[in-house]
């Protein structure tokens, strides 16, 4: 015990000391005591998590050793088997491939696998992380990780460096907010754990950081040749770190614009700009795509026809030959709510079905996704058609275990002119014969069939509600623009109407991104545990978004809108893309939940807009709790380092549980936190 005690004296007295001096010095240098509070983050995470853990770190790494090690520029498929070899030997003392349940064959002469490759992506990062393994041809490949990760660590201290400087230009000097967004930038966990990691998502926020300073001095203080030789470079450093840096490219024709105008006809100029981009959306928009289908591959006809044929309703859908040995298609989401309504139960799938000509054709059939994430198609037959409309259906059991599931309808034909024509699709649960179900309203969605009332579990089944889609050209034109991304404009503009198929995704994916955007560590497989932190993080969020908005719209009269139009639009277009990304993956049946480190390029204006709201609660609520600035500074201040301590705590817990036993390394960790918090609780009294 007397040790324990000497030992809690002596840390006591440590921190003393250096808070102390802290105290005389960091007003004055409060740019260098955030970096340090950065620094001294990410040394910890450094320590903290082990190697390889983060998002695709050994493709990264492979890609800058290549680019070192061999002449010329790494190309598109190649590697070195002898690295790959050291760098999986590393992977399994570090338990890389544990965690997915996969061994590899160090001794046979297939490309050992080491994870997703990444060379071919663009290469400003990569060159970049080269550069100290062009000394190290001969050591450890853990520490040649490590020297990579040191250039990663040295881009996320320039970029709170940048976040000071682009602030500097739109606050003033003494605004809480100058230090307050850096500060956050610093402490938020998740964020510091990125990017000290092996990847280029680090060299994307700093070029999109750099970015916005380069565009809010431009707005502020009108054209000169280094202002816009900085924004120039700023959009080349964007274009060589990665995609989801590219929208800086959309944002600069407004950034050179309210940069000529600097403050003046705003409301005319910006009038225009919403009144443009509204003609634009239109102009690229055609109705009568059918709500709740989409066609895979995309089409150039819409499946969607008006036809005195049709059997319920004035719509029917037609599909026909692609002509590319591909079948034209389409499909529906079911929800899962309805599809583990019916798990383990006979269902039966039917509808009206004629062809322009004698036809053959696969029946529609159902894709059920389990629980255990296997895939399990219900039963098809053949349909004989003929020019008439007849009724077809087919009787099959849902899986016990059905999470999910997708319809499918296909078609090939040997003659590439004919169309197959469809009405009146109807999922049911129960078994029912050939007799045709007789439709209670146009839609479809009810009705009475073999004597027995039933709902109709398809949804939009004779194709009467119509949707928007993307004209052909703008769909082709963006496909090629984000073909690297993994965003499908069309698919995403289709699954935003279609909110009961897809919804659950995009809840999702808000989830996922907000877990990964905060505390969620070593590429999200350390999660802060319990639903009540995730309920306290969201409930802070919403405050923040909350507050920003009463903070916009109370000073509406004297805001400078072209410079919140430029950092709103920085703030949504990346989250809405990130958001997106994982939609593409609907059409193969896996869908992925996007991290935040897509949407970390808008760090700065996320953080702005969440301490600004922050700050206006706080301002609100001062008069009343009587609240000083020191006080102010310190709730936020200790609120930030009790949330990073909690995220590194929780690592600590996931791998090196010996910490806790010995709790003095621990102890020292989170001394050097406290220090800052002293430092920040004294800094204003």
């Amino acid at each position: 015990m007397q040790i324990i005690s000497n030992l809690q004296a002596i840390i006591r007295s440590v921190g003393a000391r250096i808070a102390s001096m802290l105290k005389d010095w960091t007003p004055k240098h409060i740019l260098f005591s955030i970096v340090l509070l950065g620094f001294i983050q990410g040394v910890i995470y450094m320590l903290i998590i082990p190697p390889w853990w983060h998002y695709d770190e050994p493709g990264h790494f492979e890609y800058a050793w290549l680019a070192a090690n061999r002449p010329g520029w790494p190309e598109v498929g190649q590697y070195d088997q002898g690295m790959r070899r050291q760098v999986a030997d590393s992977l399994i003392e570090y338990g890389w491939y544990k965690i997915r349940n996969f061994r590899p064959d160090l001794s046979g002469s297939e490309p050992i696998v080491i994870g997703v490759p990444q060379v071919g992506d663009v290469p400003g990062y990569y060159f970049l992380a080269s550069l100290p393994l062009r000394f190290m041809g001969n050591a450890k490949i853990i520490f040649q990780y490590y020297a990579v990760r040191s250039i990663s660590f040295l881009l996320y201290l320039l970029i709170i460096a940048a976040a000071w400087y682009a602030l500097g230009e739109i606050l003033s000097k003494d605004h809480p907010l100058r230090w307050m967004v850096p500060a956050f930038i610093a402490l938020l966990p998740a964020f510091v754990d990125t990017m000290t990691a092996v990847n280029n998502d680090v060299s994307a926020v700093l070029a999109a950081t750099l970015f916005l300073w380069a565009g809010l001095r431009l707005i502020k203080r009108g054209y000169s040749a280094g202002r816009l030789f900085f924004l120039g470079v700023t959009l080349v450093v964007s274009y060589l770190s990665k995609n989801t840096a590219w929208f800086t490219f959309t944002i600069a024709p407004f950034v050179l614009l309210f940069g000529l105008l600097r403050g003046r006809f705003l409301k005319l100029s910006i009038g225009i700009i919403a009144a443009g981009i509204l003609i634009t959306s239109m102009a690229a928009l055609q109705w009568g795509n059918p709500l709740t289908w989409y066609q895979s591959p995309a089409q150039a006809s819409i499946p969607r026809v008006r036809s005195a044929d049709a059997p319920a309703g004035n719509y029917v859908f037609q599909i026909g030959d692609t002509g590319e040995n591909a079948p034209a298609q389409f499909l529906q989401f079911i929800p899962p709510g309805i599809t583990k309504s019916i798990r383990d139960e006979t269902v039966t799938l039917g509808a009206w079905i004629w062809a322009d000509q004698p036809a053959s054709m696969a029946s529609p059939y159902i894709s059920f996704l389990t629980t255990k994430g296997v895939f399990v198609n219900s039963s098809q037959t053949t349909f004989e058609l003929n020019t008439k409309p007849t009724f077809y259906r087919l009787a099959f059991r849902v899986p016990p275990d059905a999470d999910k599931a997708i319809l499918y309808i296909q078609y090939t034909s040997q003659s590439p002119s004919g169309s197959v024509f469809m009405d009146g699709l109807v999922l049911a649960a129960g078994e029912y014969d050939n007799t045709p179900p007789r439709f209670s309203d146009p839609g479809g969605t009810q009705g009475n069939w073999n004597g027995q009332v039933f709902q109709n579990l398809i949804r939009n089944g004779s194709a009467e509600q119509g949707a928007f889609r993307l004209r052909p050209w703008v769909d082709e034109m963006s496909a090629g623009l984000l073909s690297r991304s993994g965003i499908n404009l069309s698919l995403s503009l289709s699954t935003i109407q279609d909110w009961k198929g897809t919804g659950w995704y995009y809840q999702s994916a808000l989830a996922t991104l907000s877990r990964t955007f905060w505390a969620s560590l070593a590429g999200d497989k350390v999660v802060l545990p319990g639903q009540y932190v995730n309920y306290f993080i969201g409930l802070f969020t919403i405050l923040g978004l909350a507050g920003a908005g009463h903070l916009v719209w109370s000073r509406r009269k004297n805001m400078r809108w072209d410079i919140i139009f430029i950092l709103g639009m920085s703030l949504l277009v990346p989250w809405m893309l990130a958001a997106s990304r994982g939609v593409s993956g609907f059409l193969i049946q896996n869908p992925l939940f996007p991290w935040a480190r897509y949407a970390y390029p808008a760090i700065l204006p996320t953080a702005l807009v969440l301490c600004g709201g922050w700050l206006e609660w706080a301002n609100l609520l001062r008069k009343k709790f009587q609240f000083t600035n020191a006080a102010l500074s310190a709730i936020f201040l200790g609120g930030m380092i009790g949330l990073s301590a909690f995220a590194m705590l929780n690592a600590i817990q996931a791998f090196h549980k010996e910490w806790l036993i010995n709790w003095g390394p621990l102890a020292l960790l989170f001394l050097l936190q406290w220090t800052v918090f002293s430092w920040a609780r004294k800094r204003q009294d």
